[in-house]
């Protein structure tokens, strides 16, 4: 049987964990359904070896390809209990999927990407990081603030000193073991909330990166491609849950950028007007699978309340779950511009954020075929 064709900018979002140590002003954590309880405050569940190690091997067996593993969602994944183990883990899982193309061997994914607070970013976990394992790896380091004040009213708990000690203490034991991994992003997320603050965050973190003698690059709306010797200090744009909203913090991204002289993405990076539709077929069907720490999957950070799950690793493999029926069939709906089931996508604003990938009718296409022939599909939309 084919693999499923592989999609430019397509990745695996993987929770290792529900639980948090932070309360974040823009979170999407409000809108979880509870499991078992108040995971926010009580710590919450994590990720099971067995289920993770489970996955990889399915997705090795298929030989499906995503270009990016995201470990993050709505829990920060340095939290996991075993996460010296999980991480080694998929780094081997990756090595071990590889299969020929051309003059190389490409796993199961291009690179592995974390994202991170970096409130637990330990010694012992600074450690795992850095490595010289053959698939690329990027971690983002979110910080968001220069003054404490600053980090606090953002952030919603007061871990500022830790976070500045903890992401030096990362950057100089990476210019001195000269591990080649992970690339270094540090994060800003731009809003008005800590918008005069952006190119003091640019000039600290740039002098503590080249005392450490990493190269250093800043940029906005998109981390620009690059090896694991260069760091970026990157601007990002705040994902809002209103349109009005998301226009307005747009205007401050845009201001903060300019003011910067960075250059956006591209004309639809962060529009001036926000339409509360989506007139064209979302990526999030064909690129952008969600696993949860307790093994639901659905097609889209945004569905924190799992309204479009697709199952569960549990009872049905993933590959069964993303290339199967239930899923093709919303492909095809979806290609088409029928969102009539599906509420929350239909009045969906983020396909016009510099933070979305898109998908061109070409990938639609060529993924409709390969669907054909598995008897998917009886027609090409």
């Amino acid at each position: 049987m084919s693999s499923p064709p592989a999609l430019p900018g397509s990745y695996l979002v993987l929770e290792t964990t529900g639980a948090c140590n932070l309360a974040c002003v823009h979170c999407d954590r409000s809108s979880i359904p509870p499991v078992g309880g108040d995971e926010h405050a009580h710590g919450g569940p994590y990720l099971d070896l067995d289920l993770a190690q489970r996955l990889m091997a399915d997705l090795g067996a298929f030989g499906a390809h995503f270009d990016t593993l995201i470990l993050f969602w709505l829990g920060d994944p340095l939290l996991h209990p075993h996460f010296t183990q999980l991480y080694p883990m998929l780094l081997r899982s990756n090595v071990d999927s590889a299969q020929p193309c051309g003059d190389r061997a490409v796993g199961t994914f291009g690179k592995i990407e974390l994202h991170t607070n970096a409130v637990a970013l330990t010694p012992a976990l600074a450690r795992v990081a850095l490595n010289q394992a053959q698939t690329p790896q990027v971690w983002h380091l979110t910080m968001d603030a220069v003054h404490r004040h600053t980090y606090r009213h953002i952030k919603g708990r007061d871990h500022f000193a830790q976070v500045e000690a903890n992401v030096e203490r990362l950057i100089a034991m990476k210019g001195q073991t000269g591990a080649t991994w992970p690339r270094i992003v540090l994060q800003f997320i731009v809003s008005d909330r800590n918008a005069d603050e952006a190119d003091h965050f640019r000039a600290r973190w740039s002098r503590v990166l080249h005392r450490a003698g990493l190269r250093v690059r800043t940029a906005a709306g998109n981390v620009p491609s690059g090896g694991g010797d260069e760091a970026v200090i990157f601007l990002r744009q705040l994902d809002c849950p209103t349109p009005e909203e998301q226009a307005r913090q747009n205007r401050v991204f845009r201001t903060v950028a300019a003011g910067m002289d960075l250059e956006l993405p591209s004309e639809d990076a962060a529009p001036e007007q926000v339409r509360a539709h989506n007139p064209r077929p979302c990526s999030g069907f064909w690129k952008s699978p969600v696993v949860r720490w307790n093994g639901d999957v659905t097609v889209c950070t945004r569905d924190a309340g799992l309204n479009m799950s697709l199952g569960n690793l549990r009872q049905t493999p993933f590959t069964e779950l993303w290339w199967g029926p239930q899923a093709e069939a919303r492909r095809l709906r979806v290609a088409r511009g029928d969102y009539g089931d599906l509420p929350l996508c239909g009045s969906c604003f983020i396909p016009r954020s510099a933070n979305y990938t898109g998908i061109e009718p070409l990938e639609i296409e060529r993924h409709a075929r390969w669907a054909a022939t598995r008897g998917l599909r009886e027609e090409s939309p």
